[in-house]
């Protein structure tokens, strides 16, 4: 692997990092003095069982991911040609880019978003409330990466309430965590496939 690829994975996992580092931040400003208790609690299954949890998990990323390429497929839109999707396209080409967008990327915005922004706020708001606000707050700080496209503007808002939504029905991180890493993985092999398909048609 080359060094700038290297580099630049590392810096996508600072990233990931920055944002964990800051949901704990949140964590421990409105949950000082319970902090343990209320990270704990947002990987405690307690009125499903675990099989279930995965279960809504996996079907919820199927489904997204299937929808998603599906209509990109039929409709052939493609994403937006700037910055972050050359950035995007040379991670998921890299050894372990993949894993990289999947499981990191997964992790860290459902730590984030779901876990510090719906998490910290449902006792205190309507979840109706909370959940929409955290989907278009998820939804506008992806705009620039699907700048002009609106079909992906309305998948990422949808996407983010459902995200929220299964945060609060299964009390657990656990189930968005793994619809949005298995919907990353899906569309990153998505992406990888187009973009080798490109990079052939222009040879």
């Amino acid at each position: 692997m080359k060094r700038s690829d290297v580099q630049l994975l590392f810096a996508i996992w600072q990233g990931f990092g920055l944002m964990i580092v800051a949901a704990l931040v949140l964590m421990i400003i409105f949950r000082w003095g319970e902090t343990l208790p209320f990270l704990i609690q947002l990987f405690t299954i307690d009125n499903q069982s675990l099989l279930l949890v995965i279960g809504i998990g996996v079907l919820s990323g199927l489904v997204m991911a299937l929808v998603v390429t599906g209509v990109l497929v039929l409709t052939g839109t493609e994403l937006p040609d700037n910055e972050m999707t050359r950035i995007l396209e040379r991670i998921i080409r890299m050894p372990g880019g993949l894993v990289t967008v999947g499981l990191g990327a997964g992790f860290a915005e459902e730590f984030l978003f779901r876990g510090a922004l719906v998490g910290l706020f449902l006792d205190t708001f309507p979840a109706w409330l909370v959940l929409l606000l955290n989907a278009l707050l998820f939804m506008a700080l992806h705009i620039p990466q699907y700048r002009g496209e609106p079909f992906m503007h309305l998948t990422i808002l949808v996407m983010g309430f459902w995200l929220a939504f299964l945060f609060y029905f299964t009390g657990s991180l656990l189930a968005p965590v793994i619809a949005h890493a298995l919907y990353n993985t899906i569309l990153g092999w998505h992406l990888r496939k187009t973009s080798a398909n490109r990079h052939v048609q222009s040879e």
